[in-house]
């Protein structure tokens, strides 16, 4: 937003300002509390010049009253000693001048997102906000904006999609990864546009309705309220319950105009007179950035120049004869892409860097481009013998080009890292949007971890805070050197943002604040993608063009005290990684390039998508026609089958976990039921996924039809969403979504959910309880659909605790369902001794068929992966992105935990105290793995677990030296981030030996 003239000639007789997180806005409102003038603009944490440029027009002769809100009002109202007014008084004055028959009011801002409930009649009810996290927000949507290469007005000639693609909106993180894998399958600037605005609708409208409907007149506020995509949404959602105004962004100003009793005479006097907001108490300090035991690089080459294009190119070394064999590696990053030129002496003769600008395909063009443009210099054939492509669009750029190896980024970072040091052993990598940590031993990968929560230990949150305090990208690392740097938060990136702009407030200068977000990002780093892994006390190879910020160099070794390795190529490391193993694999297989040539770089390509429906995966293939080329080369397989396959893939590796859901879900006695049965409704998930058989026959007996819900899908987590009142955990949010899905069913007479307390007792532990969020589900999903407006009456929640005595739970069975389903007590004991006769024999046929698996894995002689978790976590691939069909897809057998023939019993009575019944069989089963050599673990969990907390740590222990991998699943994620890992943790068993 800038200046807008003033609208009319009226005399303006009020003035209101509401200084908030990110903009400055001043309204004038003539006698009758219309917009006179207004004015908006980024304040970049020091609002006081900002006003006196703004105001200097707007103000009108006498001194009319002022108002003042916001979050950097009582600053700027001790500045100024004018009494500031409450931002929600504001809001509420604004709108029911407008609209007084409102009664919800949405504020969009730059950085808060709230919820004003109003009375009938008209008064403050409640009051809702964002968590300190800055998706929902408009600085989210302007990020995404800006890394699309999107200026708000062309916006009004974007094209509206009804049904975009999906875009996740709770971090920059996943909300790039996501753009960057949609551009993959072609969708255009405007399908990203619509979804992303769709997507971050629902996700505001989730974090403050927290599962209530939203009742009566809504009125849309903020700088977001201009936003057409978001409204369309919202009236989507809603129709003309939801509405705006002119001015709507202007709001709490002219709130605070409305509200304004007192008058400043000297108003201009005391804006020049005041030269910076009142200081707070001074922040502590970190250790001066310098260096003490690291040595920083020289970057000098032979020529270093920026085309036309904008290509970085810098030429190392360079072929002296007219021919030259080159190996080409390229590094399609989310905020830049990479090449290098290698010879086949593995010397870097080229590296070449740019801006992704949200078209990977386009950059790897420029790059082709400034290749054949250096090559004809320099006056030099270029002979590509092979190609490797990494980073995020790899497959994308890699089918495209025809790259011979098309690696993950672990992977080619590590090739990189150790042919320049072969001593490694610990690697940082802090790219655009994602940060690496990778642990080598003799020369392999033995350990990974990515950053998937938070962007804030990313490249891309150094980039926006430098531009914010007004510093080029290339200058920060010389102005932080030799600063002790005050201390910030590292949790997110709007505490940070909020902390520098305290810090600019109390007068630290924006260098300071420029080291103290430096030493934040590595905070983070270390804190969310290292964790409790180690890192060498020798040293540490640092890489990513992070690495050419000589202040994260330092604030890293002063964080550990220890020597940073930092190479001349460390923002190219992955692309030298990937030329490297595309070299190798020449070496290994003696087949010619599949590499279509540099010409690429001259020709049209073009991106088409289309849905299969062989099977259930309903795959999004992606096709790219490139001129003068017959082919089309095609990815988003899911099921691994070939391009002119006719039939899904049944991938044999996958049997297992197909046996284990054939076991679960199948009937073993089918029979028709009449027409005029009850229907019971169970949702699929929780403890559905390990106690299904229990649920079928009770009920069955009973004289019921028994209905699962539909599989997990996006409408699964959206309904979910809707419901949860509370931050659950992934999986109770799903539950919610799979019982809302079975209400809305006209064929569902009742829907099941058995208030689980604890398992049958394991006589090696001290208990056997279902976790907490497990046992209070039925009663908060109740709750959630009641407010909804579903009969209560509808629910079967009777309480299950395994460990009773039979007749203790025979009278809870009789007490919930006799009644509702019109049934003799002694009919439900009959069905409950059915019932779970059944589950003891699903349960022997799942060991059964588990031991037949493992002799056949043990007979191959080739490792097996062991999906480890919670059954609703490994077992739901709706919500685990399908990740152990993937990993079967790579070329190992899985196996579902529970196929082990090993039970809760086994558990080591090292761990006696361990009460969690699903905790109990992870352990057991983790030992398991251990004392088979040929078998590993995956291990599937969620973020907000609490006893996988504790879990993690003692499977670690188990495990010991043999590799595992943890992945925390969530609702937000991809897959790219998982299966980067997964591939490297493969890399790894490949290459483990005890």
């Amino acid at each position: 937003m800038t200046a807008a003239p003033p609208q009319t000639t009226r005399v303006a007789e009020r003035l209101g300002l509401d200084i908030g997180g990110v903009f400055a806005k001043a309204v004038a409102l003539d006698a009758t509390g219309q917009v006179v003038a207004r004015a908006a603009e980024r304040h970049h944490g020091n609002p006081l010049p900002l006003l006196r440029r703004i105001l200097a027009g707007m103000v009108p002769p006498g001194a009319p009253p002022i108002g003042l809100t916001g979050s950097y009002a009582p600053a700027v109202a001790e500045c100024l000693a004018l009494r500031p007014a409450d931002a929600v008084s504001a809001e509420i004055a604004a709108v029911r001048r407008v609209l007084p028959d409102a009664r919800n009011i949405l504020n969009v801002g730059g950085s808060s997102v709230t919820l004003i409930q109003l009375d009938d009649d008209g008064r403050f009810l409640d009051y809702s906000v964002n968590s300190l996290c800055a998706a929902g927000t408009g600085a989210f949507l302007d990020q995404q904006a800006e890394r699309l290469g999107i200026r708000y007005e062309d916006l009004d000639t974007f094209e509206h999609h009804d049904d975009p693609p999906h875009i996740a909106t709770r971090c920059s993180v996943f909300a790039k990864t996501d753009l960057i894998h949609r551009q993959q399958e072609g969708c255009g600037k405007s399908a990203l546009w619509c979804g992303l605005c769709k997507s971050m609708t629902g996700a505001f409208l989730n974090t403050l309705l927290r599962g209530r409907p939203l009742r009566g007149l809504t009125v849309l506020t903020g700088g977001v309220s201009r936003n057409a995509e978001v409204m369309r949404w919202l009236k989507a959602r809603y129709g003309d319950q939801v509405r705006t105004f002119d001015g709507a962004a202007w709001s709490g100003a002219i709130g605070a105009a409305l509200l304004a009793v007192q008058s400043l005479p000297d108003l201009a006097a005391r804006l020049a007179a005041a030269e910076a907001l009142p200081p707070a108490a001074p922040a502590s300090r970190r250790p001066t950035l310098c260096f003490r035991r690291s040595t920083y690089p020289s970057f000098a080459v032979q020529e270093s120049l920026v085309d036309p294009l904008g290509n970085e190119v810098r030429v190392s070394a360079w072929p002296a004869g007219p021919e030259a064999d080159v190996f080409l590696g390229l590094d399609i990053g989310s905020t830049s892409t990479k090449a290098v030129l290698m010879d086949p002496d593995e010397r870097v003769l080229a590296d070449i860097y740019r801006r992704t600008a949200g078209e990977p395909i386009e950059a790897a063009k420029r790059l082709l481009a400034a290749i054949q443009e250096l090559a004809r210099r320099r006056g030099t054939r270029l002979r590509v013998l092979a190609v490797g492509a990494t980073g995020s669009g790899r497959k994308l750029v890699g089918q495209v080009l025809g790259a011979d190896a098309i690696v993950n980024e672990i992977t080619a970072h590590l090739a990189g890292a150790l042919r320049t040091d072969p001593r490694v052993d610990t690697i940082f990598e802090i790219g655009g949007q994602d940060s690496k940590y990778i642990r080598a031993r003799n020369g392999r990968i033995f350990d990974s971890n990515m950053n998937y929560v938070c962007a804030a230990g990313t490249g891309s949150f150094v980039e926006e805070q430098a531009r914010r305090l007004g510093f080029r990208l290339e200058e920060i690392g010389d102005v932080v050197m030799n600063i002790a740097p005050p201390v910030t938060s590292d949790r997110c990136t709007v505490f940070m943002e909020q902390d520098v702009e305290r810090l600019l407030r109390q007068g630290y200068t924006r260098e300071e604040c420029m080291a103290a977000v430096l030493c934040s990002v590595v905070k983070n780093y270390l804190n969310k993608v290292v964790g409790r892994r180690p890192v060498s006390r020798e040293r540490v190879f640092f890489q990513g063009a992070t690495a050419r910020n000589k202040g994260l160099v330092a604030a890293f070794e002063n964080l550990l005290d220890v020597e940073m390795v930092v190479s001349p190529y460390c923002h190219v490391m992955g692309a030298y990684g990937v030329a490297l193993c595309a070299r190798r694999r020449l070496a290994e297989s003696g087949e010619p390039t599949r590499f279509k040539g540099l010409d690429l770089a001259s020709r049209r390509i073009a991106l088409e998508s289309e849905s299969c429906s062989l099977c259930q995966n309903r795959c999004r293939l992606t096709f790219a026609r490139i001129e003068g080329q017959a082919e089309r080369p095609s990815w988003g397989y899911m099921c691994g089958r070939d391009p002119d396959a006719a039939a899904a893939r049944l991938h044999e590796d996958f049997a297992p976990f197909r046996r284990r859901l054939a076991l679960l879900f199948q009937d073993p006695r089918p029979r028709a039921h009449p027409p005029a049965l009850r229907t019971v409704g169970i949702p699929r998930a929780l403890t559905t996924f390990s106690l299904f058989p229990l649920w079928r026959t009770l009920f069955r007996e009973l004289g019921c039809r028994v209905l699962l819900s539909e599989r997990t899908d996006e409408e699964t987590l959206r309904r979910g969403n809707e419901l949860c009142a509370a931050d659950f955990c992934f999986p109770v949010k799903l539950a919610h979504g799979h019982a809302a899905r079975l209400a809305a069913r006209k064929d569902v007479d009742f829907i099941f959910l058995p208030q689980l307390a604890q398992a049958e007792p394991n006589p090696r532990t001290t208990s056997s309880a279902y976790c907490p969020y497990v046992q209070a589900s039925p009663a908060v999903i109740r709750s959630a659909l009641s407010l909804h407006g579903v009969d209560a009456s509808r629910l079967l929640m009777p309480v299950v605790d395994l460990s009773l005595w039979p007749a203790m739970q025979n009278r809870e069975l009789v007490a919930a369902l006799a009644g509702p389903l019109g049934v003799t007590p002694a009919a439900v004991r009959r069905a409950w001794r059915r019932a779970k006769a059944d589950q003891q024999e699903f349960e022997r046929l799942r060991r059964e068929e588990g031991l037949r698996i493992l002799r056949r894995v043990e007979a191959q002689g080739k490792p097996a992966i062991v999906i480890i978790g919670r059954p609703y976590n490994t077992l739901d691939l709706g919500s685990n992105l399908s990740l152990p069909q993937k990993i079967a897809d790579l070329g190992l057998t899985v196996i579902p935990m529970d196929m082990l023939p090993c039970d809760a019993q086994s558990i080591s009575p090292a761990f006696r105290n361990m009460y969690w019944a699903y905790g109990q069989r992870i352990l057991a089963a983790a030992e398991f793995v251990r004392n088979h050599p040929n078998l590993y673990a995956i291990y599937f969990t969620n973020f907000s677990c609490g006893p996988d907390s504790f879990l993690l740590s003692f499977v670690d222990e188990i495990m010991g030296e043999k590799p595992s991998l943890t992945l925390e699943l969530d609702e937000h994620g991809g897959d790219a981030g998982y299966l980067t890992r997964i591939q490297a943790f493969l890399d790894v068993v490949g290459a483990w030996t005890p």
